[in-house]
């Protein structure tokens, strides 16, 4: 049986590395794995090391109407039995082509409801989301977010983001390149998109308040549209050596395993992979009151802050440091919870979907396979 997998690119977001962890493990469940991407990027070579056979597409931007004829072209040439379409524009692009050739079409929804303002572009999505035959939300939130939106042919299964917990225990600590940093130096870390959403500049005001603590150095980890705007404000503000933006870091669980405390405090989310990981290494959690967190950690495994309250979270980080027993079992209470999380069981997940899927659309359409 044949997969395509439709994403913009293959960058380091938490969407393309659970591709990556996905297509080794669908592969040896009998899947012949394609993925059509425009962009290359950090998880890339995982993707390919899995397998999975890739489809470049070349497009100017993400509305390119030549996209929806390369598409075309990748599924008169693969001949997928069904498609999995991942983020935005290939929910719209890969979407119609799908429906033109008759494909079953699974939507991977990453994210929660502010994630979908009412602009046309998430009408549109909403408008082709009806005629797909399954979305796989990677948390109970972004399944709600389809309440009342779809009509009851559309299947909806929670998958949590998966984890390579084996890699992840064997994984040393180590700064990220060219962090220079005290070997005695506590650090506190953030890894994630430098967008809006992870609520980048309201940290920075908080950490602010938490490397003034003598000995404590906060490492910004990740990439995106504000990662200059903060660059800028941390060097103008005197904070360019107690504040390091190192930008997109590989190793990224051992940076977790050398950082003090990890904190997350975006405003909304799906099933955040850092959160996730920094619980896999055994990291004590300073997160955001949001549903997201909730749904994953409680007052046992992590302290929480009103995202919004710069104040409140440098106390919370502040607070790691001056209880480090508590936090300690905190963390060892996050860990337990992560281990449920292997790529094995989700990739069986995603397989039983796929097989649903076809097996529903062969008794609708009296083509069995």
């Amino acid at each position: 049986m044949r997969v395509l997998h439709c994403i913009p690119g293959m960058g380091g977001g938490g969407a393309e590395r659970q591709l990556a962890y996905l297509a080794g493990p669908l592969a040896a469940r009998g899947w012949d794995v394609h993925v059509a991407l425009g962009a290359q990027g950090a998880n890339l070579p995982r993707l390919e090391a899995g397998r999975a056979v890739v489809h470049r597409l070349n497009g100017s931007s993400s509305h390119d109407p030549r996209l929806i004829w390369q598409l075309g072209t990748v599924f008169r040439r693969v001949r997928p039995d069904i498609v999995q379409v991942w983020f935005v524009q290939m929910e719209v692009l890969a979407g119609v082509v799908a429906r033109f050739f008759r494909v079953p079409t699974v939507i991977s929804e990453r994210s929660s409801v502010l994630a979908y303002p009412a602009t046309m572009k998430n009408r549109v999505r909403l408008t082709l989301a009806r005629t797909a035959d399954a979305i796989i939300a990677n948390s109970q939130a972004g399944s709600d977010y389809w309440d009342g939106r779809l009509g009851s042919h559309v299947a909806r299964v929670v998958i949590p983001n998966a984890l390579p917990t084996e890699e992840i225990d064997s994984a040393q600590p180590a700064l990220p390149p060219g962090c220079a940093v005290g070997d005695a130096d506590d650090v506190v870390l953030f890894a994630g998109r430098f967008e809006p959403e992870k609520n980048i500049h309201v940290l920075v005001t908080a950490l602010q308040a938490v490397v003034r603590r003598p000995g404590t150095v906060a490492i910004l980890c990740g990439e995106g549209s504000l990662h200059e705007s903060v660059q800028r404000r941390v060097a103008a503000e005197g904070f360019g050596n107690r504040i390091l933006t190192p930008g997109y870091v590989s190793d990224i669980w051992g940076a977790m395993k050398r950082a003090a405390v990890v904190v997350a405090v975006g405003l909304f989310e799906g099933r955040p992979n850092s959160v996730i990981e920094a619980m896999a290494c055994q990291r004590p959690l300073v997160v955001s009151d949001i549903p997201a967190h909730r749904e994953i950690l409680d007052r046992h495994s992590a302290l929480w802050v009103d995202p919004q309250d710069p104040a409140a979270i440098a106390r919370a980080v502040l607070e790691v440091f001056d209880d480090p027993r508590a936090a300690a079992l905190r963390a060892a209470t996050a860990k337990t919870r992560a281990e449920a999380w292997s790529i094995a069981s989700a990739a069986a997940q995603y397989d039983a979907v796929y097989r649903q899927v076809l097996t529903r659309r062969s008794v609708i359409t009296g083509n069995g396979r």
